[in-house]
């Protein structure tokens, strides 16, 4: 029973890091007027919108 416990708080605190280190790895990126925005996971670089040109001016 005490080994139980064990593997589910340890369960417990992996997910509580998991969450922690995502959630600081996450934002929004706007162009100058901010009038268009990106939302990017881990870094704005590798962003699907930056990558697809979602706020280029045309």
């Amino acid at each position: 029973m005490k080994s139980i416990t064990k593997l589910a708080a340890s369960k417990l605190a992996f997910v509580a890091v998991a969450v922690t280190i995502l959630a600081g790895c996450t934002g929004t990126q706007y162009n100058s007027d901010k009038s268009c925005s990106e939302d990017y996971l881990i870094h704005p670089a590798i962003s699907i919108p930056a990558a697809i040109g979602a706020c280029d001016s045309k």
